[in-house]
């Protein structure tokens, strides 16, 4: 016999899963709990005889069926006896937590049990009639609370909405969620309130409510989702006593607070969002402590004004013209600026008053007549929802945050809305943490200098983070050996304090606000303070300015170089992702952060492809879109020629360049970069040859290589305008010109003098037989032969002149057949030279 289960004190969810999981396994029988919420009880009540459950187990137990609960004490203790006899046990469940390990688990994470089991029914094409979808329905809308609750999923509102379809009462629904509460309830809401106490721990608002009182009433998981929207908190736990019983419930509405975590030591049931347990003999104040404490510990930190803050705040004086408010504006994107007077904050004026000005063309007129005033401020430490509050209680658009009367920094209404919609936020500082395993760090050559980085970093009272490509090829365990890091605060400090302690050359570029150290084994450590870019065209360099953490981040090219790592001691190793870039590791994809990026800077068109075909990735289909679109439009035209110079050397310096000029010709971006349309004939081939000899200036065989088909003067005339070296050119134009040449003692002879790049790459395009001569000779000039040099023919009788370099050559071509191959060969053949030169 097969039996269905679900735990004691029935919510709708747990009763809907019972009917649901019965249609799955309609040979089973459904034992529902003898408690019930009240509501729970009145549906039940009054629809048995549709539900058609059971109420006595049955003598022999083959399979149970647990639906809503996988924890042993939560079911009726008759029913416990039904797991005795190692019955087979299949669990649908939304908690994770349990002590019942089924022999198949159906746990997931969505809103309702009834919403796993429901998307079974709909994928087998059960039929459901409109009662039956209303009885779903009520478990998905209780559990999800009107799918407000942080755990509701799409999942759950797919299902809901085919509910709905299918005949689901909203009439019916409305009536059993929408809670009246009875005169109990409401006596013990007003002793909650009446008890509780607010505290922020680490930016987040905590609600405490001990009560002690001699009887228990029903509903209190509802007075607690009501008392947690009464105090607009993060968090709540209700510590209700009576006798010796604490009925301890924790709610919240964030997901940065996991209450199973929190509570993890009480084995308790429930979600991360609503948990609930029962303890014995405990002190409502030393168990509050205990989870004051334990909160302290585990909680992220969250949002406070000074983690979202743009700063240093471009401030103007109330005597700047309207004009140049404006300028300043649409430069750096403002929506509005601090008006500032003897260094005190006097006004803020937004781009909508300015704009009204020049509509009424008062271009001239300054700022003091338009600013608003006085000015609505922020603490550094202002929580996140506090801030919210004031956006939407005074009904501003910006928010300066100052402290001591300095103006720290600014926030505005994008800010906030950004951290609550940026997907996958993951933030040491701002949010839930996905942590670096330390072992992975430690495989790197970059470990102790990182540690070196995080004290300096605690000494200074600075954060400082790892970004980009760092963070990126960490996470792929790709070998990186640079490491770029971003410091918020005075970089100039950092910098002294680093160098001091790093061995190492500096580089300091102020224009950009970075600076570069050099180190032994190439290993180079980038150094920028918190930034932002704009471009005043596309193509151009970047101008630089300060900004906040985020924005610094925002600049870059793809999400996956938007990950960053925290170096700092309180929240060591843990990664930021802002803009999903981790998310878009896992997919292999390339995504750009906006639209405009590749039209901004076309530069980073040429440094997707790079990294498309270095990673192995694909571009989003949106990403290839606009990159496509970028190319044909001929943005790249409007990089410089040092910058197109720079581009194909670091292509060329990419592990397979030929792949990534290979994909250029693809998109029809190469006569953008070189001159011509298509690589040439065996291009790939010719290029991993190349590639292999580490012996030889492969940079420039690879550019010889792109260059071999364009005609000498117009491959000559490229070179020299992009500034490639002369020594390029050289091997390019004696390329040209024995190309063609059969291999004989003449072609040879001339080679001898040759760098032997221009021989190996000769030899490349030769049949079996020629393209071992020539890699003989190569071999040959690598043994600096022959031995004798021009002093030890002067020595032998030779007189200076042409005659030296004669014989030498005519001693080598004598290697390269095979005639002689030692020193006294060598002193042989030229004392037989100069007797046949003597006649």
């Amino acid at each position: 016999m097969q039996v269905i289960l679900s735990h004691n004190y029935l919510d709708f969810d747990a009763l809907s899963s019972l009917y649901a999981a019965k249609k799955l396994y309609p040979q089973a029988i459904v034992l529902p709990s003898k408690s019930m919420e009240r509501k729970v009880y009145e549906f039940y009540s009054l629809y048995k005889d549709f539900l058609k459950f059971h109420d006595k187990p049955p003598d022999k137990v083959e399979k149970i069926i647990l639906v809503d609960n996988h924890w042993l004490n939560r079911i009726d203790k008759e029913y416990q006896e039904l797991f005795k006899n190692n019955p087979v046990i299949e669990i649908y469940d939304h908690h994770k937590s349990g002590d019942i390990k089924g022999d198949k688990e159906f746990i997931e994470e969505v809103g309702a049990t009834t919403t796993i089991l429901l998307e079974l029914i709909i994928k087998n094409n059960i039929p459901i009639d409109p009662v039956e979808a209303t009885l779903f329905a009520l478990g998905i809308y209780q559990d999800t609370g009107n799918f407000t609750f942080s755990s509701t999923t799409a999942r759950d509102l797919k299902v809901a909405s085919l509910l709905l379809e299918r005949g689901a009462n909203i009439s019916i629904i409305n009536y059993y969620i929408k809670e009246k509460l009875s005169d109990e309830q409401k006596n013990l809401l007003a002793e909650l309130i009446q008890s509780s106490k607010e505290e922020e721990i680490r930016g987040f608002k905590i609600v405490w409510a001990p009560l002690e009182r001699d009887k228990y009433v029903e509903g209190l998981s509802i007075l607690a989702h009501m008392l947690l929207d009464e105090k607009e908190a993060d968090a709540l736990f209700i510590m209700l006593k009576i006798k010796d019983k604490v009925y301890l419930m924790g709610r919240t509405r964030t997901p940065k607070i996991n209450l199973l975590h929190v509570l993890e030591d009480f084995d308790p049931g429930g979600h991360p969002s609503a948990s609930t347990v029962v303890l014995t003999n405990r002190d409502l104040k030393e168990l509050e402590e205990y989870l004051r404490d334990r909160l302290k510990r585990i909680l992220p930190y969250n949002l406070v004004a000074k983690n979202i803050m743009s700063y240093p705040v471009e401030t103007i004086s109330p005597e700047t013209t309207i004009s140049e408010a404006h300028k300043i504006m649409t430069r750096l994107g403002y929506g509005g600026l601090c008006v500032v007077e003897n260094n005190k904050l006097v006004g803020i004026i937004s781009r909508r008053d300015v704009e009204k000005a020049i509509n009424l063309r008062l271009y001239k007129r300054k700022v003091k007549s338009f600013m608003s005033k006085p000015v609505i401020t922020v603490d550094p430490e202002t929580s996140l929802s506090q801030v919210e509050r004031i956006f939407i209680e005074k009904d501003i658009g910006r928010v300066p945050v100052v402290k001591d009367d300095k103006i720290l920094g600014i926030i505005t209404r994008q800010d906030v809305l950004k951290f609550h919609f940026i997907k996958n936020h993951i933030s040491p500082p701002l949010g839930s943490v996905s942590k670096i395993n330390e072992d992975l760090v430690k495989r790197t050559p970059w470990w102790e200098i990182l540690l070196i980085i995080r004290d300096i970093a605690e000494e200074l009272n600075t954060s400082v983070y790892a970004i980009g490509g760092f963070v990126r090829d960490l996470l792929l365990n790709y070998p990186n050996m640079d490491l770029d890091i971003t410091v918020e605060g005075d970089v100039k400090l950092f910098l002294n304090q680093l160098i001091g302690k790093l061995k190492g050359e500096l580089k300091v570029h102020e224009e950009f606000g970075t600076a570069e150290i050099l180190l032994e084994g190439n290993k180079r450590i980038d150094i920028a303070t918190t930034r932002i870019e704009y471009y005043p065209e596309p193509g151009a360099l970047p101008k630089v300015e300060k900004g906040s953490f985020w924005l610094d981040l925002k600049r870059r090219d793809f999400t996956i170089n938007t990950l960053a790592l925290s170096l700092n001691k309180d929240n060591w190793l843990e990664i930021i992702d802002f803009y999903g870039g981790l998310e878009d590791l896992v997919r292999k994809e390339l995504r750009v952060l906006h639209n405009l990026s590749f039209i901004e800077d076309p530069s980073r068109i040429l440094r997707g492809i790079r990294l498309e075909q270095r990673l192995n990735f694909n571009f989003e289909e949106k990403t290839l879109n606009l990159l496509k679109e970028a190319i044909e439009q001929g943005f790249l035209t409007k990089l410089s020629k040092d910058r197109i110079k720079e581009e194909i050397l670091l292509i060329l310096r990419e592990p397979e360049p030929e792949k990534v000029f290979k994909r250029l010709e693809e998109l029809s971006a190469l006569p953008y970069l070189l001159p011509i349309n298509n690589l040439p004939m065996k291009f790939e081939e010719i290029n991993i040859e190349i590639r292999k000899r580490k012996d030889m200036d492969i940079t420039s065989l690879q550019i010889i290589n792109l260059l071999r088909d364009v005609s000498l003067q117009k491959a000559v005339n490229w070179l020299k305008e992009y500034h490639f070296s002369k020594n390029i050119i050289y091997l390019l134009i004696n390329f040209h010109q024995l190309k063609n040449e059969k291999i004989n003692d003449d072609l040879i002879k001339k080679l001898i003098d040759l760098p032997k790049e221009l021989t190996f790459f000769l030899a490349l395009f030769k049949e079996n037989h020629e393209r071992q001569i020539l890699e003989r000779l190569i071999a040959l000039k690598e043994k600096h032969i022959p031995y004798l040099k021009g002093r030890d023919l002067l020595k032998l009788g030779f007189k200076e002149g042409r005659i030296i370099g004669d014989v030498l050559k005519e001693i080598f071509m004598e290697h390269l057949k095979g005639n002689i191959s030692t020193k006294e060969d060598e002193i042989n053949l030229a004392l037989k030279i100069a007797q046949e030169m003597s006649h």
